[in-house]
């Protein structure tokens, strides 16, 4: 490939999950950040290993109609956001495209059907933001993980959170990190960050559950946020959750829910028996890696569930556990939700029904 310092000039062809563009030079893969779909580019490679190599923008040779302006100046220095150049119809469509690709490079999935992608503002939308002090100066950590970035405003945060930030800049205090949340957020417990989507994202689990079902079993629950509407519509709900900062919001937000404190992987058995005999369905929302091995393998044999609701935050690690659950369960449609715009993340609700059993509701 030459020398690390010496420019070469790149097409890129796709927008790879995590922001970066791809291209490939000499028989290496090659990322790039910052860049955009079928643009012409000249980078510096930084890093070269055995399959790919990484490298910086030099200068943008044929722009990418989808390019914009960033509207924050300190974009590609704070480490928050990685696709402010884009046109924000753009950035929908590659996390899209993400979705698939994973799907069917690692879920092996020959055709899912993906549904068009809830999105909303794709700007200030957060309800909280964590931010870091180093002497006095509060900001976000830089693209590179480590440096500090000084950040008056962050304009993914909503104007309240901004508000806080403002105060928090004139009396900082001697902490290392700060979360600032807005006046609905309570506690460390873990709430949606999308103000503007939480609504509709609750709205579109809820309504995925069939008429008829009797109870439901949810792992990872949370604070209550998708139990309390299943339970207002006369569905038994049985919750396990094993942040202590959850528990007590989830009995206070959801009180007709049964909640079981623990790890999913650990109650999950027991969780499971007090659903009866009913129509039932499973609702599992995990942490960015997916499900453990142990919580895996539960899905892997043959439960008496109608159906599963799977809201994952890593396409790579929801393709990897329905690729194993394949034998048992099929998806019926994919639902992309960006629920945090101008980042890297996103977010994908998928319905699943048994094999053995006929598909009877699609919203």
């Amino acid at each position: 490939m030459g020398s690390a310092a010496e420019p070469i000039e790149l097409t890129i062809s796709e927008l790879a999950y995590g922001g970066d563009g791809v291209s490939r030079h000499e028989g290496q893969v090659i990322f790039v950040p910052f860049t955009a779909l079928r643009e012409k580019v000249r980078v510096v490679v930084t890093e070269v290993h055995k399959t790919y190599s990484r490298a910086r923008l030099v200068e943008v040779l044929e722009p990418s109609a989808d390019r914009v302006v960033p509207p924050c100046s300190l974009f590609t220095q704070c480490g928050g956001c990685a696709t402010q150049h884009l046109a924000y119809p753009a950035e929908v469509r590659a996390k899209v495209a993400q979705i698939e690709s994973a799907l069917k490079r690692i879920g092996k999935l020959e055709n899912p059907v993906l549904r068009p992608a809830l999105t909303g503002p794709d700007y200030a939308y957060r309800n909280r933001i964590t931010v870091h002090n180093r002497d006095g100066r509060i900001g976000f950590l830089g693209a590179d993980g480590r440096t500090l970035v000084d950040v008056a405003r962050c304009l993914l945060a909503a104007d309240d959170v901004n508000q806080k930030l403002a105060v928090l800049r004139e009396r900082p205090r001697p902490r290392p990190h700060y979360s600032i949340r807005a006046d609905e957020v309570r506690g460390e417990a873990f709430y949606q960050s999308n103000r503007p989507l939480a609504k509709l994202l609750q709205q579109q689990v809820v309504a995925a559950v069939p008429e008829g079902i009797e109870s439901i079993l949810e792992g990872y629950a949370g604070t209550g946020f998708f139990s309390k509407p299943l339970t207002e519509r006369g569905i038994r709900v049985v919750g396990v959750e094993s942040s202590a900062a959850a528990v007590p919001v989830f009995q206070r937000e959801a009180p007709k829910a049964e909640l079981l404190e623990g790890r999913f992987e650990d109650r999950f058995e027991e969780g499971l028996e007090k659903l009866g005999t009913g129509a039932s369905f499973c609702l599992i929302n995990p942490p960015r890696g997916g499900l453990s091995p142990d919580a895996r393998r539960f899905f892997e044999r043959d439960l008496p569930f109608q159906g599963v609701l799977y809201l994952s935050c890593d396409p790579p690690a929801l393709a990897r556990d329905l690729r194993a659950w394949s034998a048992k369960w099929t998806p019926e449609w994919f639902q992309p939700i960006d629920l945090f715009p101008r980042t890297a993340h996103v977010e994908c609700l998928v319905l699943l029904r048994s094999s053995a059993l006929s598909p009877s509701h699609s919203p």
